[in-house]
């Protein structure tokens, strides 16, 4: 899956805050492309990462649609800025059957504090089917807290 990452209209934080994901490495997934305000996401099917039926498990896409949507919402965030969801809806609409699938998430609604992005995923391989939409809407941080996850918030 090793594809050159198109980034010539975003900055790194995309490519390299996505790649410093453990759990995106868990499950396969790399930004192809990242622009401004639109991230592509693409993985394969992987042992351990299906349900009990055979097909990608639900979770996998929407973890992989979540991240998409986030790094779409980071691209046209402020430089000091992060982002965090806030909540999203996904819509299941086949079996994901395939081999090879793809996240395409973009901005929708850009804003100073809220961002809404919508991101689709599709089997690429052995055919094109969407399979999934979500909708999230993501928050934007705009004064990083340095304390870190494993600290306690006042």
């Amino acid at each position: 899956m090793a594809e050159k990452v198109d980034t010539s209209d975003v900055d790194t934080r995309v490519v390299d805050g996505f790649a410093s994901q453990s759990f995106m490495t868990t499950l396969g997934a790399e930004v192809v492309e990242a622009g401004k305000g639109s991230v592509r996401v693409r993985f394969r099917r992987q042992e351990g990462l299906t349900q009990q039926h055979g097909f990608l498990h639900a979770g996998v896409s929407t973890a992989i649609a979540d991240s998409a949507c986030g790094y779409s919402a980071l691209s046209m965030a402020p430089r000091d800025a992060d982002v965090l969801t806030i909540e999203f809806k996904s819509n299941f609409l086949r079996p994901a059957a395939g081999d090879v699938f793809e996240a395409r998430g973009r901005v929708v609604k850009p804003g100073t504090q809220i961002m809404v992005c919508e991101c689709e995923v599709w089997e690429t391989e052995p055919r094109q089917h969407l399979i999934m939409t979500m909708t999230a809407t993501m928050f934007i941080m705009h004064a990083r807290d340095d304390r870190g996850p494993d600290r306690a918030r006042p």
